[in-house]
């Protein structure tokens, strides 16, 4: 019995992931699941990884490097060794390139190479790959880009697939409806038979979550019919062109089930986008696996045939379904031989390749923090403020040499916990994970009214998630209506260095009409979210075609190096995070 069998069969807890915390879930009962073949019974394993952010490789409080994709692969290897090269169908849910240092300093290749040579059947399309902008990480041929390596040039031919993605009304070239893979299910003798996997993929409607110049300015749009996949399903299934169908989407695997419907042909889900693990089956029984994020895990699931005695070949069920950590302890590689058997080889060679190119970036250190950069919310926030949100809002103020800045809760890709020291340093690299996207920051002049309409607009659904924390000025808060569960908030009163300006209504002398800056992400500015229950849009979008729009073409990390490189070399070294909250629930 190979080493990944023992692995799966084992009793491991299952993750769900969701706001970076780690909860555990029920065992998959793989007893119950893994029970032997019956007669004429024939097996494909699938295993999904998804939205993977860059992070291959990532660094602990510690400072230890944890190989987490060549530890995936070298299951994957081992997959493949038990039930044969073809026994085994590989994909990923999306989101695949942007996030960690190690693929944002190298615009992705180490990435692309690693799902090449792990040999990859599909990739699913994330709101992130338009990110860099879609031709830089999409060949025009529907494959991942190509990449080089070892001084040579590689064709990248895993397929991209998204069947519900149009641009100026047509379906995009870049992208495939579906394809079917040819792959053979195994039975417990080691008999084999060859099946064919129809793989279509989708994507939920993620075009609010993406920069508008990068997807909605360029006429793109996603329709979220999921008649389109089902329709797909049906007629690959009904012509015989293949013996099972699967979903890769980028969306929630649970919730996208759903919404197929209980007369779906389809016989999994494979999801992505919430950064979730998961394994379950909707109550008509649709299975469905998601593989969490960032490398921590992946999902597995085995596809199960039945050959008659005719030597008919159906498919039967979905079953083994079941979502697995990433060993923390066996991941890592500090010297020659250590863990060898448990990584990969060539996607360790990737990895390492990958690091050496930025090492540079990794050694400048900028300065250090005394004050862990973390998402977890300060005291009196209501949750909308913490150092990590704090220090961000703070270096683009800084950056757009403003008063008053404001940053996303999706914004914040990462964190920097003291993990017990009393300081961290913060090098380049680590800059470009707190600024992954390569946003500009927009700056605008105007009024402390016209701060007010931001303010107000914050308070609604649709502008808490832009405009979710911030520095500069003091806001006070409180619900104004409770509709049972939900509740409406409402400004109260703002306060600027301690002086009141603005209490219920009423503004303190001519405060209103003084001048002040905002700096904001590109993000922020430009995404056109209008509030659900209240009709109220985001100010920003309009003022950027007015005069109180003064620039908007500071790249953030860029700058953000600049400013925390003068800071350290003025400061001996200590980088300054704000730890008091801004917005103020009361």
């Amino acid at each position: 019995m190979s080493k990944v069998t023992k692995f799966i069969f084992a009793v491991l807890a299952l993750l769900a992931v969701s706001c970076g915390k780690v909860v555990p879930e029920p065992d998959p009962e793989p007893g119950k699941e893994e029970q032997r073949p019956a007669a004429g019974e024939y097996v494909l394993q699938v295993l999904e990884t998804t939205d993977i952010h860059g992070h291959i490789v990532s660094t602990d409080g510690d400072g230890a490097l944890h190989y987490r994709l060549a530890y995936i692969a070298d299951k994957v290897n081992d997959l493949r060794a038990s039930g044969g090269a073809d026994n085994l169908l590989l994909l990923d849910g999306g989101d695949i390139y942007q996030g960690a240092s190690i693929s944002n300093l190298t615009s992705g290749w180490p990435v692309s190479a690693s799902l090449d040579k792990m040999g990859y059947d599909a990739v699913a399309l994330g709101n992130h790959e338009f990110d860099w902008g879609i031709d830089t990480t999409v060949d025009s041929d529907a494959t991942m880009p190509d990449y080089k390596w070892d001084g040579l040039s590689c064709i990248n031919g895993v397929p991209v697939l998204c069947a519900n993605l149009y641009q100026s009304g047509s379906r995009v070239s870049f992208t495939r409806d579906y394809i079917i893979v040819e792959k053979k299910a195994v039975s417990f003798e080691g008999a084999s038979v060859p099946v064919k996997i129809g793989v279509v993929g989708f994507a939920v409607d993620y075009s609010s979550s993406i920069l508008s110049t990068q997807f909605t300015g360029m006429d793109f749009s996603i329709n979220e019919d999921y008649s389109i996949a089902n329709r797909i399903a049906a007629g690959l299934e009904a012509t015989g062109a293949c013996d099972a169908t699967v979903l890769l989407v980028h969306g929630d695997a649970k919730t996208v089930s759903q919404k197929l419907g209980s007369g779906t042909p389809f016989d999994l889900v494979l999801g992505g986008h919430s950064h979730r693990s998961q394994r379950g089956e909707t109550s008509w029984g649709l299975p469905y696996i998601q593989g969490g994020r960032y490398c921590e895990a992946f999902a597995c699931a085995k596809l199960r045939f039945i050959v008659d005695d005719a030597g008919v070949l159906s498919f039967s069920r979905t079953g083994s379904t079941g979502c697995y950590a990433v060993d923390s302890s066996r991941d890592t590689h500090a010297s020659a031989g250590q863990n060898a058997d448990q990584l990969s080889s060539e996607v360790l060679d990737v990895s390492d390749a990958a690091l050496l190119e930025i090492e540079q970036q990794q050694k400048e250190v900028l300065g250090s923090i005394g004050v862990g950069a973390t998402t977890y919310s300060l005291n009196g926030s209501g949750g909308r403020a913490s150092t990590m949100s704090n220090w961000m809002c703070d270096i683009i103020r800084r950056i757009g040499g403003a008063d008053v800045s404001f940053v996303n809760s999706g914004g914040i890709r990462t964190t920097f916990p003291l993990s017990g020291s009393s300081r961290r340093s913060i090098t380049v690299a680590d800059v470009y994970e707190m600024f992954p996207f390569s946003n500009t920051t927009y700056v605008y002049n105007i009024t402390y009214a016209d701060l007010l309409k931001v303010l107000e607009y914050s308070m609604t659904s649709g502008g808490t998630a832009l405009f979710t924390g911030m520095t500069g000025i003091d806001c006070y808060y409180g619900v104004s209506v409770e509709y049972g569960s939900y509740s409406t908030y409402s400004v109260h009163s703002l306060v600027k260095d301690g002086t009141e300006i603005y209490r219920n209504g009423t503004w303190s002398g001519d405060w209103a009409s003084r001048k002040l800056v905002l700096a904001v992400s590109e993000y922020l500015a430009t995404t056109g979210r209008t509030d659900y229950y209240t009709g109220t849009p985001n100010p920003l979008v309009e003022w950027n075609s007015t005069s109180r729009l003064v620039a908007n073409d500071l790249i953030d990390n860029e700058n953000a190096i600049r400013i925390l490189r003068a800071e350290g070399a003025s400061s001996g070294g200590l980088l300054y995070i704000d730890t008091a909250p801004h917005f103020l629930l009361k």
